[in-house]
């Protein structure tokens, strides 16, 4: 029997989070049932269409939720730079264009330094420095929203984070101390889809795909340890230098979509048109929307409506049926409670949207099973096949309108 332990030595921080990654990386939990298990620790929360999940277990008051979700510190998932495209430039001639006619608080455009930029989802954010401080430039398909230079200095210690920028749409960016890792903001209102795992580089952050209201109330984790942000501003106002006609909202399923865009981070999200509805259970109906190769995803379980935007040709770990025709993410639906608290969930679709104009028909094939049809509509669709099963041999066959066949599929499992 021992009767007095060593005192207790915290680990180097570097050996931590060494340690951290080795475990992820060795992880595959599974169910009894031989089902692998997205698994949400405290109040963080994790994608439920994280890769090589079928089934999908949220902690907390969490909804259905998409990519990557409040973060706990523990488990390392994908890294953060290559989720969100994160590198030091160059910016395309036509967006430094924009950034620098959107400018009015700032030197010449030939006295800035571009630091790093970020792109996802529709945003390209960048971050700049000139002499009169770090400044940033979001652009999306029709506007341009630049910030006022900043000379901001973080506080003292370690895990420092504050938030310098936020626009519109959801585009959020700011400064870390350099031992900041592993950051994850979330609305300390409704975390489960309002949150986001910005790309860290150069002692900045940059989430092109963010949330809206940040300033009602951000909380961070940063490696691993909670904290309440202060000061986080209100939106910047952007400049619509791009001007589109707005998507035809004079359908009811058309002002079903708007209802689900309202105060979502969508950029252009009067651009989106309606695609598809489609009632995939007894209580869960799938409304999608679409602009070029953005793609709005809704689930209304009858009680509310909660909303994603993917890039689809840059669908990153999300992507279920991938193909030269069509892309698509998978969608978790029809949640129940479980014992403890949270939800789960083990049924998805496949929702993507079409490449290829000649598409007429998509159809899930697997042996020992009848086939499955999409609904197909405005260049969306919805497949609500049973992927769950990862039956062998299961395909995905794209035809045209002669039936032809464009293109077949294996799910990604």
């Amino acid at each position: 029997m021992i009767d007095q332990l060593p005192d207790h030595r915290p680990l180097p921080d570097d050996v931590r989070l060494r340690a951290r990654r080795r475990l992820s990386e060795g992880m595959d939990p599974r169910a009894r049932n031989g089902r692998p298990v997205v698994i949400a620790a405290g109040v963080a929360l994790l994608a439920a269409t994280t890769v090589f999940a079928s089934q999908a277990l949220l902690g907390g008051s969490a909804d259905v939720a998409g990519p990557p979700m409040q973060y706990n510190g523990e488990f390392v998932g994908k890294d953060r730079n290559v989720v969100n495209n994160v590198g030091k430039g160059p910016l395309g001639p036509d967006m430094m264009a924009r950034c620098t006619a959107a400018a009015t608080a700032h030197p010449p455009a030939d006295q800035w330094s571009l630091i790093a930029l970020s792109h996802k989802n529709g945003t390209v954010l960048s971050a700049f420095r000139a002499s009169t401080g770090v400044f940033f430039c979001a652009n999306t398909a029709t506007t341009t929203t630049i910030s006022a230079p900043d000379t901001a200095r973080l506080a003292e210690g370690r895990g420092q984070v504050k938030v310098l920028f936020t626009t519109p749409s959801g585009a959020m960016a700011g400064l870390v101390s350099p031992d900041v890792k592993f950051l994850s903001l979330s609305r300390i209102a409704d975390p489960g889809w309002n949150n986001t795992s910005p790309g860290i580089i150069e002692g900045l952050f940059l989430a092109p795909t963010g949330y809206v209201k940040a300033e009602t109330g951000t909380k961070a984790l940063v490696n691993g340890e909670e904290t309440v942000l202060r000061g986080v501003p209100g939106p910047t106002a952007s400049v619509t230098d791009l001007p589109l006609p707005p998507a035809d909202r004079s359908t009811p399923e058309a002002q079903r979509l708007a209802a689900c865009l309202r105060d979502r981070a969508v950029p252009d999200a009067d651009q989106f048109s309606h695609g598809v509805t489609a009632k995939v259970s007894a209580t869960s109906t799938i409304v999608l929307g679409g602009f070029g190769n953005l793609m709005f995803y809704c689930l209304d379980d009858g009680t509310q409506r909660r909303g994603l935007v993917y890039d689809l040709r840059e669908p990153d770990d999300m992507e279920l049926v991938q193909g030269q025709t069509i892309g698509s993410v998978r969608a978790f639906h029809d949640f129940v409670p479980v014992e403890g608290g949270g939800e789960k969930s083990e049924d998805f679709a496949a929702v993507g949207i079409l490449f290829d104009p000649q598409v007429a028909s998509i159809t899930y094939t697997a042996p020992g099973a009848a086939d499955v049809p999409a609904v197909i509509g405005n260049g969306t669709f919805v497949l609500a096949a049973p992927f769950i099963e990862n039956r062998p041999g299961a395909q995905v066959v794209v035809r045209d309108a002669r039936g032809t066949v464009l293109e077949t599929i294996t799910p990604k499992r």
